[in-house]
């Protein structure tokens, strides 16, 4: 049993890694989202799915061990939790499991923050290049809607016959 704790234990405390590489990965995303370089945010992008497909794997082998450890504690599987588990536990074990629940939990809202600032740079960026493309199809008039060129109807000369 214990054995399962530590591996529990060791996945979180690898997933927090993880976790604390996206949120300084984000960090530097704002810099880049603000400065406009988009060959760096595609870069940048490649590292980050890099790094979640890593704690997918992770999120896995976490989730047979949070399997087992229900089962062997009689938690139901809907009802799991990490502060379920460590009220299961001796006192040591289930200070190391809070201590590091609380650590990850941390971490993830600091990262919810930082994406979501990141978020809102994306739109306002959206926004504004919608407003130029907007403009420029305006200015022109000869764009339709769908981005072809709109036709321009032709026009019968008039001539009179007076002259």
């Amino acid at each position: 049993m214990k054995e399962m704790i530590s591996d529990l234990l060791g996945i979180l405390r690898q997933e927090t890694c993880l976790y604390r590489d996206l949120l300084e990965h984000a960090r530097q995303k704002t810099a880049l989202l603000i400065q406009g370089h988009v060959e760096a945010i595609q870069d940048s992008n490649k590292v980050e799915e890099m790094i979640n497909a890593r704690i997918r794997l992770l999120e896995t082998e976490m989730a047979c061990i949070c399997r087992d450890l229900g089962q062997a504690f009689r938690i139901p599987r809907g009802e799991f939790t990490l502060m379920k588990l460590a009220d299961n536990l001796e006192q040591s074990l289930a200070c190391e499991v809070k201590s590091e629940a609380a650590i990850f939990r941390t971490i993830v809202k600091q990262l919810k923050s930082v994406n979501q600032r990141n978020r809102r740079l994306i739109d306002k960026s959206v926004r504004y290049s919608e407003g130029l493309l907007a403009l420029i199809s305006n200015a022109t008039s000869s764009y339709q809607p769908t981005g072809l060129f709109e036709s321009i109807p032709k026009m019968q000369p008039t001539f009179s016959q007076r002259a």
